[in-house]
């Protein structure tokens, strides 16, 4: 670990729907940080986006509700932010703006990049122009101003069943499975109460998931992590209450592939990686076919989960880098990928 200690600002907590899940993964983080000797500062962000602080030894649910209001960001003065804001306002690029307007490195993707990975629609249109070589699934946009048009172009271009998503969520959150056409109108429905484009992809025939950890700012020193799975029982998918309530799923990690198919899913996570633009960390997530053994990029996460359960800590565990290390080196990442951006005039 670096003997550098620094002032680090973890932000948490947030406006999304994923607000529960990123208090979870602050409390790990935390953790983590005080381990690795550095000095932390809380940043609660509430539901409707109040902004509290509180003693690092508080329960973190309790600051959000309950700590005192913060209204300048730059009385901090802290070396580093951390965020571990899930989803919208965190994961899309609005705190990454933030810190680069501050000028104050910020732990993770940049901007666009940021931005890139949270819209899937986004993310699926990049991949096709810049990665061509990383296949994805078949799949249609849907804007939510007119869904009735949308249903149509999805049943003309896509055999069911499919999967219908927000286009800027995560955590599963809003996503449904449509195996049958009348379902379709009520999923896009669903998913258009989260967002106002919505992707629509065909599902993978009984897909193995499997979930890489990249840690690096792109270069020959990247760290990519050895393949982990998630297996669930027999015609369950990975939705929200599979992942946080009911506890069904299990992970192997590392799992067992083809050495062949191993080495093309690392180097595949790395492409799309350096395609987005990715700095810092991510999970890089793939379904493979269960019938034809072919491999689908599915999504890239730019701030993953650091719950109990999330395979990002657990993968780089299995790569000999511990918690303590791995926040340690996510701070050094954020300082050094700062450096390379332009300096705000003062």
């Amino acid at each position: 670990m670096s003997d550098h200690r620094r002032h680090v600002l973890l932000a948490y907590g947030g406006r999304s729907a994923e607000h529960a899940i990123s208090i979870r993964s602050a409390r790990t983080v935390l953790e983590g940080l005080v381990g690795a000797g550095h000095r932390v500062s809380l940043l609660a962000v509430a539901p409707d986006g109040t902004l509290r602080t509180g003693p690092t030894s508080a329960d973190l649910a309790t600051v959000v509700d309950e700590g005192r209001p913060v209204t300048r960001l730059d009385a901090f003065d802290v070396d580093v932010v951390f965020p571990v804001l899930h989803g919208p306002f965190g994961e899309d690029g609005t705190i990454q703006g933030m810190c680069a307007f501050l000028g104050v490195p910020c732990v993770g993707a940049s901007v666009l990049a940021s931005a890139v990975c949270m819209d899937k629609v986004a993310f699926k249109a990049l991949l096709a122009g810049a990665c061509p070589e990383v296949a994805v699934a078949p799949w249609v946009a849907v804007d939510a101003g007119d869904l009735d048009e949308g249903r149509t172009r999805v049943l003309e271009a896509l055999d069911l069943p499919v999967f219908v998503k927000p286009a800027n969520m995560g955590s599963s959150i809003g996503i449904s499975r449509v195996d049958d056409p009348a379902w379709l109108g009520p999923a896009l429905e669903a998913a258009a109460a989260y967002d106002r484009r919505i992707l629509v992809e065909r599902a993978v025939h009984r897909p193995r998931e499997i979930e890489i950890a990249v840690l690096g700012n792109g270069g020959p020193d990247t760290v990519v992590s050895a393949p982990g799975e998630i297996v669930l029982p027999p015609d369950t998918w990975y939705d929200y209450d599979t992942k946080y309530v009911d506890d069904v799923a299990e992970y192997r990690i590392p799992t067992t592939l083809d050495p062949e198919l191993s080495a093309r899913l690392r180097a595949a996570a790395l492409a799309a990686y350096r395609a987005t633009g990715c700095t810092g960390m991510a999970r890089v997530d793939f379904l493979v076919d269960g019938r034809t053994g072919v491999p689908y990029l599915n999504e890239i996460n730019t701030i993953p989960g650091f719950t109990s359960i999330s395979m990002y800590p657990k993968l780089m565990a299995h790569a000999g880098i511990t918690l303590e290390e791995l926040v340690d080196r996510l701070c050094t990442l954020a300082v050094e990928a700062g450096r390379m951006r332009p300096a705000p005039v003062r």
